[in-house]
């Protein structure tokens, strides 16, 4: 998926002049906060973790504070507690606790993380930006052995707990492992500069700037860095905390200044899973992991397209990915707002539907093994080839295929795309499943359903849906496309042979035109995110930049509105005409 807009700012000399010297301020201290030493450097001996040591103790939670507080430690007998506020891990080179630490608002303190360049087309914020204190203290015994660590993330504003609608989700983490040159994943860095790497490998030095090598570009376990969360309730309430871990996630999108970050939940951190109902309603509320969500392609424009879609098809005979809108900040400072996102992996497939995890198989486009054995794509290649070479109006053959897959899922995937006007489909964006099974199951529960060994498809990243392209792609005729195109298209194409298959496609059709996709129940969902989100919008803009002004997202929130009166009626006449020309 390629980013295809982006905003352009004009800026006063005085501005830039500005921005200079805040940014030239954030390095210096950025530089100072990694503790880096000289060649005079004090040696200091090495902490060994003990388990049995206590952690300091704090008798006040993390979370939203109206008025500046003393906060008081409390260390287990025969210890020092080493404490730092920067978000960087305690050491013997950090500050020792003494006296009450003043936790006050810090909004006027020079920014630090949020004046790094993370982005090729990275901005600097316009104003102050919010910041809370991060506390990381452990107690040191007189041998030299270190307790675990206590963290705790103070926000203190006049307003409090009020401050914000949504939920807020404060991530710690090392500053180097997410800003370092060498290491840090969410920067440039030196990926970005080793022009000598590139001609090694024979990487072309004429990318697209999302496409130039850089660190946020690392994938696989050595990209994931370790994070604490805090999660706090939109009242102010915590949540939960926990260790996790966290990597970039994404494609193209990771090229855009705010990223979208998987939190992982792993032995290795502590916790084997999140056990909290993150979505309200949802029944799953145990997590292995979840996506902090950019927005994706949509980051420039509404933020939530694409939450927006899969919520409409929520009640529908394809899986999608809940949504709830949060708050994020790391190391204290405002990091903007992201879509909270159930990941559709295997572990998702296996909460939601209680389904044992490893039988699971996910495929991707035409066979692309996501989760599964090679010989899983075999499989399915073996029946898109049957599907070719087979005559579909026999009701013999049209049978053996409704064996393989769950049609049902199949028609609601296709019409969703085509209705929503998703240009990066389907040649991209395709994804299915099924459990791995040999013969059909007579419970008719929903888990046991799922057990007949069906193809099932899952919908996901319709960000260049909805209008995504500009006003003209509401005329956008996608049923020729999903005919001809991969391996949705071979499906679809041989499906269409059937008469029985191609009634009950139109059927549902017109069915989710008169009542899903009923445009006064469409506009009233894309009021209620508009609603939900309009709060934050102004704070976020000014963090990053994107998306040019308040009326400016108002604006392209209206263009989805218009996009949904107008799409029904244009939608039917293309139903029409393309079933009356594939007879």
């Amino acid at each position: 998926m390629k980013p295809i807009k982006t905003t352009t700012h004009k800026t006063s000399p005085q501005a830039k002049l500005a921005a200079v010297l805040v940014l030239l301020a954030a390095i210096v201290s950025f530089v100072l906060s990694l503790s880096y030493s000289g060649e005079n450097r004090k040696e200091y001996p090495e902490l060994k973790y003990d388990q049995s040591l206590q952690a300091p103790e704090c008798p006040v939670k993390g979370g939203f504070y109206a008025d500046a507080f003393s906060l008081s430690l409390l260390p287990p007998a025969s210890s020092k507690i080493y404490y730092t506020l920067d978000g960087s891990m305690p050491t013997l080179r950090s500050a020792v606790y003494e006296k009450p630490i003043l936790i006050q608002n810090r909004t006027n303190d020079p920014a630090v993380y949020s004046a790094i360049p993370t982005s090729a087309r990275w901005t600097p914020p316009l104003g102050d930006v919010f910041k809370g204190t991060v506390l990381r203290a452990i107690s040191v015994s007189d041998d030299n052995k270190k307790s675990g660590e206590l963290i705790r993330t103070f926000f203190v504003d006049e307003k409090a707990g009020n401050r914000y609608t949504l939920p807020v989700i404060a991530l710690t983490v090392e500053p180097d492992d997410f800003f370092g040159y060498a290491k840090g994943i969410y920067v440039l860095g030196k990926n970005y500069e080793d022009k000598r790497d590139y001609i090694r490998k024979k990487l072309p030095l004429d990318l697209a700037w999302w496409e130039y090598p850089s660190n946020y570009l690392k994938r696989g376990d050595n990209s994931e860095r370790p994070v604490h969360i805090e999660f706090f309730e939109p009242d102010g309430k915590p949540g939960f905390e926990s260790n996790a871990g966290a990597r970039i996630n994404g494609n193209a999108t990771r090229g855009f200044s705010q990223k979208s970050l998987r939190i992982c939940f792993d032995g290795k951190y502590g916790q084997e899973q999140l056990e909290y109902p993150l979505f309200p309603g949802n029944p799953v509320s145990k997590f292995k992991s979840f996506i902090l969500r950019n927005g994706g392609n949509d980051w420039n424009k509404t933020m939530f397209r694409d939450a927006f879609m899969q919520a409409l098809m929520k009640d529908s005979r394809v899986d999608v990915q809940d949504c709830r809108n949060a708050i994020v900040f790391i190391n204290g400072e405002y990091w903007g707002i992201h879509n909270i996102r159930e990941r559709s992996d295997e572990d998702f497939l296996a909460a939601k539907y209680k389904l044992g995890r490893d039988s699971i198989v996910i495929l991707e486009h035409g066979g692309i093994v996501a989760f599964g054995k090679k010989r899983d794509g075999d499989e399915f290649k073996a029946l898109l080839d049957h599907i070719r070479n087979s005559d579909l109006s026999e009701e013999e053959n049209y049978k053996y295929v409704l064996g393989k897959i769950d049609v049902s899922s199949f028609i609601d995937f296709v019409i969703a795309n085509v209705y929503f006007c998703n240009s990066d489909w389907p040649n991209n964006n395709v994804k299915f499943w099924r459990y791995r099974a040999n013969s059909p199951v007579a419970d008719s529960s929903s888990s046991a359903k799922k057990k007949d060994g069906r193809w099932r498809w899952i919908l996901y990243d319709t960000d260049w849906g909805f209008g995504y392209t500009g006003s003209a792609s509401v005329h956008m005729d996608l049923l020729e496309k999903a005919r001809k195109m991969g391996s949705t298209g071979v499906i679809f194409s041989g499906l269409l042979r059937n008469d029985t298959f191609r009634e009950a496609f139109k059927e549902r059709f017109l069915f989710l035109l008169d009542s899903t996709f009923n445009k006064e129940k469409v506009i009233a969902k894309i009021d209620e995110f508009e609603k939900e989100l309009a709060p934050a919008m102004p704070e976020h803009i000014d963090r990053w930049r994107a998306i040019g002004s308040y009326s400016s997202w108002k604006e392209n929130v209206k263009e989805m509105k218009d996009f949904a009166a107008e799409r029904p009626a244009i939608q039917r006449k293309q139903l029409d005409e393309f079933l009356n020309k594939n007879r």
